[in-house]
């Protein structure tokens, strides 16, 4: 499923465009001393592509060296 959602249509080209905005976003808030930033990402079911996704963005930001935490809040509605 997770592999499906990664290939949908532009899944590729969103996922490069929040990567950039999280590259531009975290050293401003790092500067401002904010301690964390909150990112939400989201699709019509929100059990799939949006975790997809989000599992993706975390991994590259634990490879960078962030503090990643990922909670998935609508995993657990039917």
């Amino acid at each position: 499923v997770a592999e499906y959602g990664r290939e949908k249509e532009g899944a590729s080209a969103l996922r490069d465009r929040i990567r950039g905005l999280l590259r531009c976003l975290l050293p401003l808030y790092e500067v401002e001393g904010k301690p964390y930033l909150s990112v939400g990402i989201g699709c019509t079911g929100g059990r799939h592509r949006s975790v997809a996704m989000m599992d993706d963005l975390a991994g590259e930001l634990r490879a960078m060296g962030r503090d990643v935490n990922v909670t998935q809040r609508d995993v657990e509605k039917v």
